[in-house]
């Protein structure tokens, strides 16, 4: 009768011992499941974000010079670079260098002696 009752015993402690780790899952990972949803917050911290990082946006002058482009810093994340900043940066770049190419092209023009050999 008493190992009887012994196995009744462990079968519950089992159950409850599964419960509570399910319970456990469930609860750490809902965050994970709905990002929008923070319930345990104080819980589920394993120290990787799925949101974007709360970093400000790069923002970039109409004409950035060296000084300001050596000050970027992209934000990471657990996928790299986020990839709309690194394209915006190297738009304004690409724009930037496109405007000092064809004031140096009109400044090389005016500049130009006229042979009259040529």
């Amino acid at each position: 009768m008493t190992g009887e009752i012994l196995n009744y015993l462990l079968v519950a402690i089992t159950f409850v011992v599964i419960m509570a780790v399910l319970a456990g899952c469930a609860a750490m990972g809902s965050d994970r499941l709905i990002p929008a949803r923070k319930t345990l917050n104080h819980i589920s911290q394993d120290g990787i974000d799925i949101v974007p990082a709360s970093e400000p946006p790069i923002i970039l002058s109409d004409r950035p010079d060296s000084a300001e482009l050596e000050r970027v810093s992209f934000a990471t994340s657990i996928l790299g670079y986020n990839r709309e900043e690194v394209d915006g940066v190297l738009a304004k770049t690409i724009e930037e260098n496109r405007r000092l190419r064809d004031r140096l092209t009109q400044l090389n023009g005016e500049s130009a002696p006229v042979d009259a050999d040529d």
